[in-house]
């Protein structure tokens, strides 16, 4: 009788508690609750080291159509034939870097199912424009799989998270800011913008705005005079607020959808990140639905503020997700992470800051004396 009181207490005294679980219990959501920030910390850290990695190779793809071609990509290829002035011209582009460079990145599929005889929105682009390209999503953009739907433009359009560096001027502008130059300038109605065609002499408008690659013209990387290392060529972007935001989309040739232009001094655009209210412009009316003015305060909220434009004035700036700044490429081939704080001019700043340095490739006209990188 004794050894079996003695069993029942020893089997007793092995049981938990009510309130033995409870603290067990408790302690587990501790852990959890501390061990959480870390393990989205290294989440981000990979995501993050992916988009890198996707802008390098992106680059060095760039870098060897320049090796086959000797010259950089063109931003953009379009008909001086169509119709108007400015940016709508570009409804009819007939194609665009990214998908020049496609062949470097092993994309020759993708490449030839573009019918190059019709323009890349044109109904039997579709297939090609629609496809999604793991090589241009950054993972840390959740909106990059939700495609992109144009009126004019056409539907199903896949999203991408990086842009060629067209430079200080906007596309299709009239003018750069008093704060650069002063002086009014041609529209882009004949085919070529005249900072990049070398059509205009005058020394207010030198073609030393101009940045990597450009509307209908690109340059050779000899004609990068500041240096390959401290010149922007390719930059981060954000996919679009919703199905009807243009920008964010990676063979759309126009600024904000696979260009940034119009990012520096003069303007309301200036830096990476930049969250001024209306700062990029981008197209609208019949080609584009997407209203900036509907979506104000959620787009400011996260910096993405816009400016509906019609077809006139193209601007977009760099962006990211990433906390604190987005990742560039240079000329040479390298990335850098570039902080949302880098020096610049501010909202309709003058010329010229660190930022503006960075994306403008021949910049000496600007340069203070003494001035170094």
């Amino acid at each position: 009788m004794s050894s079996m009181l003695r069993l029942r207490n020893s089997t007793s005294s092995h049981a938990f508690t009510l309130v033995e679980l409870l603290v067990v219990i408790a302690i587990i959501g501790i852990l959890v609750a501390l061990l959480l920030p870390a393990v989205q910390a290294a989440r981000e850290a990979a995501r993050r080291a992916s988009c890198q990695n996707s802008l390098k190779n992106i680059a060095l793809a760039v870098l060897n159509y320049e090796s086959a071609f000797k010259e950089l990509p063109v931003g953009m290829t379009y008909t001086a034939s169509v119709p108007g002035t400015g940016v709508g011209n570009l409804l009819d582009y007939d194609s665009t870097w990214t998908i020049d460079i496609l062949p470097q990145l092993e994309g020759d599929a993708v490449h030839d199912a573009f019918d190059f005889d019709y323009p890349i929105r044109h109904v039997l682009n579709e297939p090609a424009r629609s496809t999604e390209l793991s090589v241009f999503h950054c993972p840390s953009d959740s909106r990059n799989k939700d495609k992109f739907q144009g009126t004019g433009l056409g539907a199903n359009w896949a999203r991408g998270n990086y842009a060629a560096n067209v430079g200080a001027m906007s596309i299709g502008s009239v003018r750069l800011s008093a704060n650069l130059s002063g002086t009014t300038q041609p529209s882009m109605n004949d085919g070529k913008d005249p900072a990049w065609a070398g059509r205009l002499k005058a020394a207010s408008w030198p073609a030393s705005t101009r940045g990597a690659m450009g509307p209908n013209a690109s340059v050779k990387l000899s004609q990068i005079v500041d240096g390959t290392s401290n010149s922007m060529m390719l930059a981060e972007i954000r996919s679009g607020f919703d199905a009807t935001d243009p920008r964010g989309v990676w063979a759309l040739g126009m600024a904000g959808g696979n260009l940034v232009a119009g990012h520096g001094a003069g303007g309301d655009d200036n830096g990476p990140n930049a969250c001024y209210a209306k700062a990029d412009d981008i197209p609208s009316g019949a080609a584009i639905s997407f209203s900036c003015d509907t979506n104000a305060q959620a787009l400011q909220d996260e910096c993405m503020s816009c400016n509906s434009d019609s077809f006139g004035f193209a601007q977009s700036t760099a962006r990211s997700t990433h906390v604190g700044g987005v990742f560039i490429a240079m000329a040479d081939g390298s990335v850098q992470f570039i902080e949302e704080d880098i020096e610049t001019g501010g909202e309709w700043g003058g010329c010229c800051k660190a930022w503006d340095y960075l994306i403008m490739s021949a910049d000496e006209a600007f340069k203070p004396t003494g001035f170094s990188r």
